[in-house]
């Protein structure tokens, strides 16, 4: 067995201790590799994108063309490819105040139906997942300019109730 050195973060507020041979990962061979398809290729969104940097000359444009390139992985180019990051537990501080359960507005049949699809959509994307918590907030959905859809989510009476965090910034 190959010893490789791993950067650790810990991500807790108590101190860990790693004893030295611990085990902290294990590396497998590549089983497959998923390619992102052709028609989601960020190249050929450079070519419009770039039109707006007008006030770069022609060798800015081209190492900003180059830098695009190299990092087109990193940009979303649906609405499907958000990204996930499993690094960090999100939680909101309500204090010690009691759950808020909205119950679900009423909707036409149509934009019922409408509202399952993008929910579907939704959970196969790995976006949302289901839960059986005491929290709920009402959906709402948004015509936007181009006819289609925003799913949105009421959170107004959350926003209500939550401690609001400063944090100053470091300048």
């Amino acid at each position: 067995m190959e010893a490789i050195p791993v950067r650790v973060l810990n991500l807790n507020n108590k101190p860990r201790i790693l004893d030295k041979g611990h085990v902290i990962a294990t590396c497998e061979p590549v089983v497959d590799i998923i390619a992102r398809p052709q028609e989601f290729s960020g190249a050929q969104h450079l070519p419009s994108t770039l039109e707006n940097f007008q006030i770069l000359n022609e060798k800015q444009r081209s190492a900003v063309r180059k830098l695009l390139n190299e990092f087109q992985n990193l940009f979303s180019t649906c609405d499907a490819d958000v990204g996930h990051c499993n690094m960090a537990q999100h939680r909101i501080n309500t204090g010690d105040h009691p759950p808020i359960k909205q119950y679900p507005r009423r909707l036409h049949l149509a934009k019922k139906e409408e509202a399952e699809h993008l929910i579907k959509e939704m959970v196969d994307n790995g976006i949302i997942e289901e839960s059986s918590g005491p929290w709920a907030s009402p959906i709402v959905l948004v015509k936007k300019k181009d006819g289609s859809t925003r799913f949105c989510v009421d959170y107004r009476r959350l926003n209500e109730i939550t401690k609001k965090t400063v944090i100053p910034c470091h300048e």
